[in-house]
């Protein structure tokens, strides 16, 4: 089956360059604000607060269970990283920052910084300016980074007294930065699960954005950006009347309610949409991508017999603590799979006409990484969600550990809910369309920085060569043995 996959991975790559396909972004829409239940529903002044309820409950139920549960039988580390953050990536391919908009993080800081659970302008707080120098996704990145290393050098999603300090740390940091800092700067440049699931985002269905470009420049009051005397205005720093991209909105909906001619549409798009009309191109988002990608396939790595393996000879040979060990495979892994990126765009760079630099191609290209780094997360998720989420049954009977039974299941076993082998295929299926797509960003992206087809697809052949690499790890990775742990 991985030889079969790697042939369509290969072949697939040839077939699809150079298809002659309009460059324009497809303008088909639906926006659901034309539902009048909807648009009702959202424009009202409790909608945040009531969408953030159920969140809040859950995150409320790790957190006690987490501190005061049995901590053999816990439902903090299933319910956070088997169901959460398994199904997070789900959600975030077919809805976009839908998580954001129901954030129990969010949710419950704005509560403390308003006082009020139906209006968010700030009550509270000195409104300073984040950093300038920060303003950027680097700070979530690092961030991320040291919570995975936290979270598999020292084996967090088993322990549920960790996972309920790790969430109360991440409210903690939402809250102070509320409290010191402008609108929602923790959100925009701080929050690891926003910028992974904002970087995600462009390849979702969903989209919110300004209906009419005529409304939005004829209005005086901007009460979408700036907020008026009932809401606060985009907590995010954007301008709705220039939105473009998913990555940094949240789908709050304050634009909605102060918007006065309600032009704002959320509306229901193709695949990909603003991946294929991507034409401004960040480092800083480039870099988070591919370390995206290094870090999904770097747990999938600490997964097979081989990491073991190379932990035990280096251990062995060096006399190194295991703790050191680890850090050093986790940086020369995360840094190998970058570096590769780079070589492909400095090969390239050589092969591109009007002297194109090693950056500027490194930071459009990546972009065409994205589906790949995405799909082989879903992949990874699915196998834990499928093979691990039937742990939850029992304990919703007794999630504090009291010795309850509520609706009979406690102490029970189940059966995943799908057999390793169909998993394996749906794994195939999602590392196969993550490239496809990923070859067909590629090929839009040098057209639009390459004029001439011809040398547009030679200066594209060493990345294609680097995407079939990385997809090539994802199949090995599937296709070796795994020792099953909770979800990444």
């Amino acid at each position: 089956m991985a030889v079969l996959c790697l042939a369509l991975v290969i072949s697939g790559s040839h077939w699809l360059l150079g298809r002659n396909e309009s460059p324009s972004p497809s303008k088909l829409r639906f926006n659901l604000f034309r539902i009048p239940l909807v648009m009702r529903c959202v424009r009202h002044d409790a909608f945040p607060f009531a969408v953030q309820l159920l969140s809040i409950s859950l995150f409320l139920v790790i957190i006690l269970a987490g501190l005061f549960a049995n901590q053999r039988h816990n439902i903090a580390p299933v319910l956070t990283w088997t169901w959460w953050w398994a199904l997070l990536i789900f959600v975030v391919l077919f809805m976009g920052k839908f998580f954001c908009m129901i954030c129990p993080w969010e949710g419950l800081t704005s509560l403390v910084t308003s006082l009020s659970p139906f209006s968010r302008k700030s009550r509270m707080g000195l409104n300073l300016s984040w950093p300038s120098k920060l303003r950027n996704v680097y700070p979530a990145l690092g961030l991320f980074i040291l919570l995975t290393w936290i979270e598999l050098g020292f084996d967090v999603t088993s322990s549920g007294t960790t996972t309920a300090i790790l969430g109360f740390g991440m409210l903690f940091l939402a809250i102070i930065c509320a409290i010191l800092f402008e609108k929602r700067s923790f959100c925009r440049y701080l929050c690891p699960v926003g910028r992974i699931s904002g970087i995600y985002a462009l390849f979702s269905p969903l989209e919110l954005r300004a209906k009419s470009a005529t409304v939005c420049a004829d209005c005086s009051s901007k009460d979408c950006l700036m907020g008026n005397s009932q809401h606060r205005g985009c907590p995010m720093f954007l301008n709705p009347a220039t939105l473009r991209e998913n990555t940094y909105c949240t789908l709050c909906t304050e634009c909605v309610r102060t918007c006065p001619s309600q032009n704002i549409s959320l509306a229901v798009r193709p695949f990909a949409t603003d991946l294929f009309a991507k034409n401004r191109f960040r480092m800083d988002e480039a870099v988070l991508i591919v370390t995206l990608l290094a870090l999904t396939s770097f747990h999938g790595i600490t997964m097979t017999p081989y990491w073991t393996r190379v932990n035990q000879l280096i251990r062995v040979e060096t006399g190194l603590e295991a703790t050191v060990i680890f850090t050093l495979l986790m940086g020369m892994i995360l840094f190998g799979q970058v570096a590769l990126f780079w070589l492909g765009s400095r090969w390239s760079s050589r092969l591109a006409p009007n002297g194109l630099s090693v950056s500027k191609i490194f930071k459009a290209f990546s972009y065409c990484v994205l589906p790949i780094a995405l799909f082989y997360h879903l992949a990874h998720n699915s196998m834990h969600f499928f093979m691990e989420a039937q742990e939850l049954i029992p304990l919703l009977s007794d999630p504090f550990g009291l010795g309850w039974n509520l609706f009979g299941t406690a102490g029970n076993s189940y059966r995943e809910l799908l057999t390793i082998e169909i998993v394996s295929w749906i794994q195939v299926l999602l590392i196969l369309s993550g490239h496809l797509f990923g070859v067909r960003i590629a090929d839009r992206i040098s057209r639009r920085l390459v004029a001439d087809p011809n040398k547009a697809m030679l200066m594209l052949a060493p990345l294609i060569f680097v995407m079939i690499l990385y997809s090539a790890l994802s199949i090995f990775l599937i296709a070796s043995p795994m020792e099953m742990r909770t979800g990444f």
